[in-house]
């Protein structure tokens, strides 16, 4: 019988953005983010967590340096010292809110993952953090 298992590897990426809607006047924009409007960055720690059903010849479902492997590629090599609205063609006109950075993680890693994704969680700050599950 296997069990089932949940794997998370955890990441760091500093990237910049501001919180701004082109929907809303500016001074709307002010009163929603406040200070945020203005360009700034965050060391974002990222956990990525995958289920599965632990494989009894192997002791494992999935191989953490596979999954290190597409959170390099997917998700660390777009963000990582990346400006997001300028630099990331996917968020043009989002507002890079942590949810949607977290919705926007889940997309890139879903075709790779598929079934095994279980949850994206994305630290902003020590204190503030956005837990995405696909739904």
């Amino acid at each position: 019988m296997s069990r089932t298992v949940i794997l998370t590897r955890r990441e760091v990426f500093s990237s910049s953005h501001r919180l701004y809607s082109d929907k809303l006047s500016l001074e709307e924009n002010k009163n929603i983010y406040g200070k945020c409007i203005n360009s700034h960055g965050h060391n974002y720690v990222l956990e990525v967590s995958v289920r599965g059903g632990v494989k009894e010849d192997i002791g494992m479902f999935m191989n953490i340096t596979e999954l290190k492997e597409i959170l390099k590629e997917k998700v660390m090599d777009k963000l990582d010292h990346k400006d997001l609205e300028k630099d990331v063609p996917e968020l043009k006109g989002i507002v890079t809110t942590t949810e949607n950075l977290s919705i926007f993680i889940w997309d890139q890693l879903y075709p790779s993952l598929k079934e095994f994704l279980y949850e994206v969680k994305i630290l902003e700050t020590e204190n503030n953090f956005v837990v995405y599950r696909g739904e």
